[in-house]
């Protein structure tokens, strides 16, 4: 079989992405808020790094990349939420490349 790759914007809600999800190589999903504002996060539809990871190990993913963070978050609070739950997490940052295959994920250098 082929690589899985899928990607997931702003969804607020995970309840009907678990099969959509299930063994992908990688998951790129947006990690717009953390837990301490969970409520926020439904509100406008966004998700939190905790639950993004959540639907990562509970549909056996084998990488999450996290995206579109809120500027009022650190990358190292995204990842460490992710993490406690989902261990191979990564965060993306503006214009990484990331080099997707069943082996694994690898973020690939940028040429100076």
């Amino acid at each position: 079989p082929g690589t899985k790759y899928v990607h997931i914007g702003d969804v607020g809600r995970t309840d009907n992405l678990l099969d959509v999800v299930r063994g992908a190589d990688a998951l790129v999903m947006e990690a717009t808020y953390t837990e301490e504002e969970g409520e926020m996060a439904v509100d406008f539809g966004h998700m939190t790094a905790a639950r993004a990871a959540i639907l990562a190990r509970d549909a056996g993913v084998k990488h999450l990349i996290l995206t579109h963070l809120s500027r009022r978050y650190s990358e190292r609070d995204i990842r460490t939420e992710a993490r406690a739950i989902f261990p191979n997490t990564y965060v993306a940052r503006d214009f990484d490349h990331f080099q997707i295959t069943r082996e694994g994920v690898v973020r690939v250098k940028k040429e100076e």
